[in-house]
């Protein structure tokens, strides 16, 4: 790359200044301090002048004469850089803009000299990882690298938490990889083309317009592509067949190019392996009219699913000043879930009672979306981000559930079976325009945003049950209806906010945003006639609802910026008005409006001690509207014995979050600390007010507010490098404390949870073999104040144990054990289980670009599915059926094709080549 600064000759021999920017690839990209600046001489490569970057990555070349030189960059650890430069003299300062250094490796006749890979290290607000740290098998996806990270987490259901935060996006070299999906890329994006995995909290595109934080920050990740593979095609294909009838199929290719990016994928599997986001799922779980079960609903992580998917993403500059990005995607699945359940009913009085359930559930899902990300750069001084947004799905479930309820003397009450059948489908729409524009050098900024958007789920459901009460004589209840259910909803919003520089690096913001929202619930049901037909019109439960709300924010925020910290002082003025209205038959049965005005003060610290340490401190407050399920006065009978009925008078939420983050890197141990602990103090809290009948054992339910509940958690993570370069120390220490109020049988119940969790583990890495030892404890305390004296105590701990072993002629050999167990349980949810999957690969072909992988999974037979979940008025076990023992044989292939700079073998997993090819690295 080169850099040609052409100006006109004069007669005086001028002497101009010479300034830029040095920086380290990446999102976003760091300073480079100390980095040696040189201006050579381009004849004899003689040095006419030099100096250092300092902490920003400045630097400045004083009394530079005309002519052609030479600017050469180094700093250890990165690629060294050359700028070619032409002086005419009649310009000064000449600014060289921001040069970008990359990492380096050193090659040395045959032998790669490489320096202990750094596995984590925090840059400001950014925590790093080296992919090439954590070894995974080859075919292995992001998440599958994401589990062996500190930190990081993977949900049964794929949602993917750091450091508690759960991540909303994932970006590619900065640029978002199918917008607010996740899985797209946790599921499908393979693990060897990652060099690194970078977690922070991405700002808004509005915030990141003004410099100032307006609370609507995500936890992304940004992925940076391994160095050289962005100059062509790449990709991998597998294809696997199994014992059980067990398939896996999968392909990706992608195309990067500088600042161009194309990926197609696609695959189908019946192993859990749900490549996208289920929309039709979420927006039908649990939903009003049909398919809510008593003790909650199936879905992704439950059961077994087969699922198939496609999509594409793309990222174009079509001209300097305008890109445009977006993605398209299909995916379907079929799931079976079947579950046992058991839930303790916390009742006034000291007293409770036990239900016992067991469920079937085949559901079908469909879905297809599409993102687009319009970037527009008219000049220097203006910026225009426009993003429209659509998805649409389809869902068909077939649900069944026996249950029998048990009084606190195991005396039977009722006993009861139920039959649902739902058909639904969904769809949303939005757009977003956020136009900026800098009104002069100092800061001076006007920025708009206008966005809107509109939503709508239709689902009709049979509801069937049969329900007989014991403690009464021939007593049995028959509910027989279909409901129609079609929840919809638009909103409008608009802010408009102005920067005004104060000098000496201080700044005011002053915004106002207006968003207004109108959601409906129109809810129809009918009752069977004598011909078998719903045609009686069910006017004990069906209501139409129509909810107004109309929220405002003004904020008035102070900033200053020091060379060593940041600090933010603002106060929010948030009034809400809602107006929320419920017909019958055309006959107004309710016409509620309420006005809440709530203040709260902003505060956003961060201190910067040195590049490798941070601090951050932010206080916030944020509203939160009722659904409509809880506003809707209409019973719902899709569960005869757990009647729920919504509250039309309930407040909005308003939460006041306080958070607090440190991170250090010490780089010449290669150790890495980060501490986060947070508070989160609820007014109009909404719960749960729920009434027992002692002799039928019916529930019914709705909802009230109330203030006072909180939370507060810690975490703590450390991983600590021993002497020398092979062993590896981690530990994640956690801690949660919840105080949740409810009213059971009218009277105030109080739960107090305690969650204690350490996680510890080592790892030894060689050329030769890989191997990681683990232990973890987890420790739930929950106190009720209508229960004092029976507080719940539940203990789960384990360990696990893999190793990876590189033979020579490209065999290598795997093998994982998990040990988990419990106590403090109820009977028939004890855990001691065995998890041990093995498998063996060979890799062939030219540079290795095929393998063959046999694996084996659950060997022992043992795994299960228990989950255990604590509320104010029940304590519920589940278990659900799950993916057993099977073997797998895999055909790997991975392809390149690149205009120069990488090969093949860059696609190779993070670990040693083949030790028995001439890729052999040197032995230790």
């Amino acid at each position: 790359m080169s850099l040609l600064l052409l100006g006109a000759a004069t007669g005086v021999v001028a002497q101009v200044h010479v300034k830029g920017t040095v920086v380290r690839s990446g999102e976003p990209a760091e300073a480079v301090e100390m980095a040696a600046v040189r201006l050579l001489n381009i004849k004899d490569s003689a040095m006419v002048k030099g100096t250092v970057t300092d902490r920003e990555g400045r630097f400045d070349l004083m009394g530079v004469r005309q002519g052609d030189y030479l600017l050469h960059v180094t700093y250890v650890g990165l690629d060294p850089l050359y700028q070619r430069l032409h002086i005419s003299g009649s310009k000064t300062p000449v600014d060289v803009g921001r040069l970008t250094m990359t990492e380096d490796g050193v090659l040395l006749g045959e032998a790669v000299v490489t320096a202990r890979a750094v596995e984590v290290q925090v840059k400001n607000d950014t925590v790093e990882y080296s992919a090439s740290a954590y070894k995974v098998a080859e075919g292995s996806v992001l998440e599958d690298l994401l589990k062996k990270m500190p930190g990081v987490e993977v949900s049964a259901e794929g949602a993917v938490t750091v450091n508690g935060k759960e991540i909303k996006k994932i970006l590619v070299d900065g640029k978002e990889f199918f917008s607010d999906d996740p899985k797209a890329a946790s599921k499908n994006l393979p693990a060897q083309i990652v060099d690194k995995v970078q977690t922070y909290e991405k700002k808004s595109d509005l915030a990141m317009l003004t410099g100032f934080d307006d609370g609507d920050a995500e936890a992304v990740i940004n992925l940076t592509v391994k160095p050289g593979m962005k100059q062509g095609w790449f990709g991998n294909a597998f294809a696997g067949a199994g014992s059980r009838g067990r398939y896996d199929v999968n392909t990706m290719l992608s195309r990067f190019v500088d600042d161009d990016q194309f990926s197609l994928m696609g695959g189908i599997n019946n192993t859990n392996n749900m490549g996208f986001t289920d929309f039709a799922a979420a927006a039908f779980g649990g939903g009003p009219g049909g398919g809510r079960h008593r003790f909650g609903g199936f879905g992704a992580g439950n059961g077994i699913t087969s699922s198939g998917n496609v999509g594409t993403n793309f990222s174009k500059r079509l001209m300097k000043d305008l890109t445009v990005g977006g993605n398209v995607r299909f995916s379907g699945s079929d799931n079976e879930a079947r579950a046992k359940t058991d839930r303790q009913n916390i009742l006034a009085g000291d007293s409770t009672s036990f239900d016992h359930a067991e469920s079937a559930s085949d559901t079908r899902t469909r879905n297809v979306g599409f993102n687009l990300h319009l970037e527009w750069k008219p000049d220097s001084l203006t910026q225009v981000i426009f993003r429209p947004e659509f998805s649409y799905g389809t869902t068909h479930t077939d649900a069944e559930e026996l249950t029998h309820t048990l009084s606190g003397s195991l005396d039977s009450v009722n006993a009861s079976r139920s039959r649902s059948r739902v058909d639904g489908h969904a769809l949303t729409a939005s757009a977003k325009l956020d136009v900026s524009r800098k009104l002069n050098s100092r800061g001076r900024t006007l920025t708009l945003s206008v966005s809107g958007g509109g939503n709508q789920s239709i689902d009709n459901t049979l509801n069937r049950s049969d329900t007989r009460f014991l403690l009464f004589a021939d007593s049995t209840e028959t509910i027989d209806q279909q409901v129609h259910s079609d929840t919809r909803g638009y909103n409008v919003r608009g802010k408009v906010a102005w920067v005004e520089p104060l000098g000496h690096s201080n700044f005011l913001h002053l915004s106002y945003r207006l968003r207004w929202t109108h959601r409906e619930l129109l809810r129809d049901a009918y009752l069977i006639d004598s011909e078998g037909q719903y045609t009686v019109p069910d006017t004990t439960t069906g209501r139409n609802t129509r909810s107004n709300a109309t929220e405002h924010r003004l904020n008035l925020s102070f900033k200053m910026v020091r060379p060593k910290y940041d600090f933010t002082l603002g106060l929010n003025f948030d009034p809400t008005r809602t107006r929320t209205v419920t017909e019958v038959a055309g006959r107004t049965l309710y016409d509620l409006s309420r006005s809440v005005v709530n203040y709260s003060p902003t505060a956003k610290l961060r201190i910067r001690f040195d590049k490798r340490t941070d601090l951050r401190l932010d206080y916030d407050g944020r509203t939160e509207q009722p659904s409509m399920t809880q506003l809707q006065p209409v019973a719902d009978l899709s569960d005869p014995l757990n009647t729920v009925v919504g509250n039309p008078d309930l407040r909005p939420t308003y939460t006041n979050s306080l958070r607090l983050h440190f991170g250090k890197f010490v780089p010449d141990r290669q150790s890495a600390f980060i501490f986060m602990a947070g508070v989160n103090y609820v007014l109009n809290d909404i719960v749960s007010r729920t009434t027992t009948d002692r002799l039928t054992g019916r529930r019914q339910t709705t909802y009230e507010n109330i203030d006072g509940n909180y939370n507060l958690d810690g975490r703590l993570i450390i991983n600590l490098p021993l002497p020398g370069k092979h062993f590896t120390l981690s530990s994640m220490t956690y801690a949660r404390y919840g105080h949740s109020g409810g009213f059971i049988d009218g009277s105030r119940n109080t739960s107090q949870a305690t969650v204690l969790m350490q996680h510890a583990g080592i790892s030894f890495r060689s050329s030769l073999a890989d191997i990681e030892l683990n232990g973890n404890i987890r420790h739930n305390r929950t106190r009720n104040t209508l229960s004092a004296g029976r507080d719940l105590s539940t203990l789960n701990y384990g360990g696990s144990a893999a190793f990876t072993l590189y033979l020579p002629l490209g065999f290598r050999l795997e093998s994982d054990l998990t040990y988990s167990t419990n106590s403090g349980y109820t009977d028939g949810y004890s855990q001691r289980e065995w998890l041990w999957n093995a498998g063996a690969s060979k890799s062939f072909l030219k540079n290795n670009a095929g393998m063959l992988r046999l694996k084996m999974y659950d060997i022992l037979r043992q795994r299960s599915n228990i989950s255990y979940s604590a509320t104010a008025t029940a304590i519920r076990y589940s278990e659900y059926n799950t993916l057993n023992s099977y073997v797998m044989l895999h055909f790997i292939y991975r392809f390149s094709l690149f205009k120069g700079g990488a090969k093949a073998s860059d696609m190779r997993m993070p670990g040693p080549p083949d030790r028995g090819g001439r890729d052999r690295p040197p032995r230790d």
